[in-house]
């Protein structure tokens, strides 16, 4: 069991994207990763039927900032703009394993087409994995499949931070 903190970026807005949210973070959960997943936590932000978005901001800023692992869906034409701002935290805070995950068939990941340079540079990992399903019966499937690709990049990602730690460990003669 892993117990790490996972952060799950992405696309909260429409009901396409916060299924496939509630879908990943299941699987995730299964895996053994404390799933935060902002479109659960920003509801202890609604007060009245409003939402306050500082707050919702501050407290993904925050856990972007905090999290073990961030895992970002950047599905679409373009990666979400609050995506690329958790990603970018993650990034500059240090965050040992950040995860770009795209699942787009329209993505040629050796040519950059579909994707963004700047959120598959350095030390972020990429899962690419093109969805190609078709029925209801196929999708838990794909999303045992997504997770398990996720958490093996976190354990890639896991190495790699160590690997970086004991070579600046050996720079510095410690």
């Amino acid at each position: 069991m892993s117990n790490r903190k996972l952060y799950l970026a992405g696309p909260l807005f429409g009901l396409a994207d916060r299924v496939h949210n509630l879908m990943l973070a299941r699987e995730l959960t299964i895996l053994g990763y404390e799933v935060i997943l902002p479109q659960i936590e920003g509801e202890k932000f609604i007060v009245k039927g409003k939402p306050d978005i500082k707050a919702i901001c501050e407290d993904c800023r925050s856990r972007a900032m905090t999290c073990d692992v961030l895992v970002a869906n950047i599905d679409g034409t373009d990666a979400d703009s609050g995506t690329a701002v958790e990603i970018g935290l993650a990034v500059a805070t240090g965050i040992p394993v950040v995860i770009c995950v795209r699942t787009d068939f329209r993505t040629d990941m050796d040519k950059e087409v579909g994707v963004n340079g700047m959120l598959v540079i350095g030390d972020i990992e990429c899962v690419y994995l093109p969805a190609f399903v078709n029925s209801l019966s196929e999708i838990p499937e794909a999303y045992q499949y997504l997770a398990i690709s996720i958490r093996n990049a976190d354990h890639a990602g896991q190495w790699k931070a160590r690997c970086r730690i004991m070579g600046s460990r050996v720079k510095q003669g410690g």
